[in-house]
């Protein structure tokens, strides 16, 4: 760093001790009266991490409780848009069956559709099989619940990297609704409402909630002027409430949710050698590698749909007081389908048809309370059955041999310069279909035990046994092949091009059957009541699994389970006489077997690599620091600090895929950074109330978030970079102080930054396409309640 850099940020951090260190004789200079000190205490934020209700700053976790009033206030409604709010989280995926989930630098993996998730996500106690069926907007939540690090002992299903909990509002026993419309740039339409009540009095409540959301899309395809990567989204959710009486009460819930993506498109952020050669080959102008132009050119259509249904029923029996018993019975079905141009061209090369079928049942059985004034317990019971349907066709265009054989210097010798030599009949026509089946069964037992041997210091030690069983079968069946011409590249390159670009018919069936003993143990001491002190060491636990793709002979078929063992320590506080808090954590994680997902080296110069090879690194280490503060710097104005510092790299990694193009058959990893995990990542943001004349409110709001960059993939090329960036929304109203109603205008992206949200690695080795960020959008909400 210069001097001169040195002195800028010595004068910034002047500034903010000036501005920082006398809040508190200021804030005390403004405290003059109970009611005045009551007015700036922070509010108690109550979880459910542990099945019992409890202050936050009671659970010896490291967690992120966001509000959902306060998530809907900011315009927050996807999974997506919440990692902003959670330093350490990364979503990722451009649509729902990409979708990934990580936590602590590692678990962002999922564009396998035999890979379980590594961060479990959890809606009113459900475990979602898929991460893609958390990518639905998010509707009348409570509160969101992140906690990191393995969970397993409280859980239905083990996780190895943390869980996202969802929690939704329930029915009430008094009338309740709310409403709110959006308008904005790009088409932006959003309509949301919900409404609660009494059905019978004190006895049965209900509650109904829907949404119906629209953006235009963001990208030009210059081959017929459409807008393409627009969003369409639906959804409903109903919930009955029966109480009959105090002691027992039944929660039944029916949603149905539907997105439509037309034209969800991923824009190229580097070439390969070969694609370029064959570009020229075929006279083919590819467009520049610049994602944020936002255009493309494409001659088939690109759609995509998610249906998603779900019937959950939870029921409460409070034996006695002390000991409460729980059932959670719970169905879901997923679908996805979609069309997709697979050569990101104008040319007639290749078209794929997908059609994903998700189906889950799960039983969860626990019984939970206080087997003594010292001793709070958890006991559970849990099953799940998943089954996976997966049909996908591939259609190859007449362009598609001049294609493929465009980056042989073979032609050349022999005459052949352009496509027009090459018959499309080789290829163009013939069809690819790619079946497949998997069906799992979870059973797991798990139990914690938290004990208390004198006031200050708790004892926690928690234990789960999981049994995990997966059988799958996937073929590919080729048709639809026309003859082969008399000519001489017919006949002698004609079946070396359909061995490799099509492969023969092919099936394999495999399965898996495997048990884990995992568990936790810990402990927290509170200093004082503004005070808490812990540390812990637990184990996490994803079953291994079955590659649902066509392997070569260097792919195994299957994968091994990943196991992390965390160690944390921690401490969580209260202070400023209850007008700030702060959470700090540091941890190691060590993560065995780590379940990843690249490409495999070609078996020789014709044959494409395979991008789908699920392997499993030796090992991968964890290491960071996690900070989450809130602070009332005044009754008005409330101020919210976030950070977290990860150093996550490979271990034991001495046989890794290399980035592409590097000419070498493999690489050694050992002590580089792993993917998909931003070393720095943050988030701020002030809210500001004020009050005026006719029990009106003015209020406005400021939000930043950033994160460092980080490659996408785990080979590491060029293209799959992800590079840092800073978000900042702006929002301000007015609205009755009642809550009554409210209208606000908002910016979201102020400074209009470019950023990438989604890599994948495209057809050809070192072919990258990006999703990039929404552009600065502004427009207006207005809300109202009863």
């Amino acid at each position: 760093m210069s001097k001169s850099a040195k002195a800028v940020s010595l004068r910034r951090w002047s500034l903010l001790g000036c501005l920082v260190l006398p809040l508190p004789t200021w804030a005390a200079a403004q405290l003059q009266t109970p009611a005045q000190r009551a007015a700036v205490e922070l509010n108690e934020v109550t979880v459910t991490a542990r099945h019992r209700p409890e202050a936050s700053q009671d659970v010896p976790i490291s967690l992120t409780v966001l509000d959902g009033e306060a998530l809907g206030a900011a315009g927050l409604h996807r999974l997506q848009d919440i990692q902003e709010r959670v330093p350490g989280l990364v979503v990722s995926g451009h649509n729902e069956r990409y979708a990934g989930f990580g936590l602590r630098g590692f678990g962002a993996t999922a564009y396998n559709d035999g890979l379980d998730p590594s961060v479990g996500t959890f809606v009113d106690g459900v475990y979602l099989g898929r991460q893609g069926m958390a990518f639905a907007e998010l509707l009348d939540i409570e509160r969101i619940e992140v906690l990191r690090g393995p969970q397993g002992t409280l859980f239905g299903k083990n996780t190895s990297a943390g869980a996202v909990n969802i929690v939704t509002r329930q029915p009430t026993f008094y009338t309740q609704a709310a409403a709110e419309a959006t308008v904005g740039d790009h088409g932006t339409r959003q309509y949301r409402a919900s409404l609660s009540g009494p059905l019978v009095d004190g006895v049965l409540a209900g509650r109904l909630s829907a949404f119906d959301s629209e953006r235009d899309g963001l990208v030009e395809n210059l081959e017929d002027g459409a807008q393409l990567n627009a969003l369409d989204s639906q959804g409903a959710r109903g919930q009955l409430l029966w109480t009959p009486t105090e002691d027992f009460s039944v929660r039944l819930i029916g949603e149905r949710g539907q997105q439509e993506q037309p034209g969800n498109v991923l824009l190229n952020s580097q070439y390969s050698r070969e694609t370029r050669q064959r570009a020229a080959f075929n006279r083919y102008a590819l467009l520049p590698s610049d994602p944020y132009r936002r255009e493309i050119r494409l001659n088939d259509p690109i759609t995509s749909e998610t249906l998603q249904d779900g019937l959950s029923l939870e029921t409460n029996w409070a034996l006695s007081p002390d000991h409460r018993l729980t059932s959670i019975s719970a169905y879901r079905d997923w679908r996805f389908t979609g069309d997709r141009d697979a050569d990101n061209t104008a040319l007639s090369i290749s078209q794929v048809d997908t059609d994903l079928g998700h189906r889950q049942f799960s039983q969860e059985l626990r019984l939970s309370g206080a087997a003594t004034p010292q001793l709070d317990y958890v006991v559970g019971l849990y099953y799940l059955r998943q089954q996976f349907d997966r049909k996908i066709g591939v259609r190859f265009g007449d362009q598609a041999a001049a294609w493929f054989l465009g980056d042989r210097p073979e032609l050349a010798a022999v005459g052949i310069t352009g496509p027009a030599r090459i018959p499309g009949n080789l290829l163009g026509g013939a069809r690819q279909a790619f079946d497949g089946e998997q069906t799992g069964d979870s059973r797991a037992v798990f139990g914690q035990l938290s004990w208390h041997p004198f006031d200050p210091l708790e004892l926690t030690a928690g234990l789960r046994y999981t049994a995990e069983r997966k059988s799958a079968w996937i073929s590919r069946e080729v048709t639809n092949l026309s003859p082969l011409g008399p000519d001489l590249i017919s006949q002698v390159g004609g079946p070396l091009l359909r061995e490799v670009a099509l492969g023969s018919d092919y099936y394999r069936r495999d399965s898996i059957n495997e048990a884990n003993l995992s568990g936790l143990l810990g402990l927290s001491y509170r200093f004082d009541p503004q005070l808490l002190g812990y540390a812990s060491w637990s184990r996490g636990y994803k079953a291994g699994g079955i590659n649902l793709e066509v392997i070569g002979t260097q792919v195994e078929p299957t994968y091994d389970d990943e196991r992390a063992t965390s160690l944390e320590m921690g401490v969580k506080s209260r202070f400023w006489d209850e007008r700030a808090s702060l959470d700090l954590a540091v941890y190691q994680t060590d993560v065995d077997d780590y379940q990843a997902l690249t490409y495999s080296q070609p078996k020789d110069a014709l044959t494409p690599p395979p991008r789908d090879n699920l392997l499993n690194v030796g090992k991968v280490r964890l290491r960071g620091i996690e900070l989450d503060s809130v602070w009332r710097l005044h009754e008005r104005l409330d101020l919210r600090l976030g950070l977290a510092w990860s150093d996550a790299r490979y271990v034991d990694f001495a046989n890794a895929p290399c980035a592409p193009g590097s000419g070498q058959p493999s690489c050694n990893l050992d002590g580089q950074r792993l993917y998909n995990a931003p070393e720095w990542s943050g988030t701020a943001g002030l809210d500001y109330r004020h009050p005026l004349d006719a029990g009106l409110e003015a209020f406005g709001a400021l939000d930043h978030s950033f994160r460092d960059g980080a490659y996408a993939t785990l080979e590491g090329g060029e293209g799959s970079w992800q590079p840092a960036y800073g978000l900042t929304h702006l929002r301000a109203g007015l609205r009755r102080a009642d809550g009554a109603w409210e209208v606000e205008g908002w910016v979201r992206n102020l400074f209009d930054t470019q950023r990438i949200t989604a890599v994948y690695a495209l057809l050809g080795v070192g072919d990258y396409g990006v999703l990039p960020g929404d552009p600065r959008t502004l427009g207006m909400t207005l809300r109202t309640r009863y």
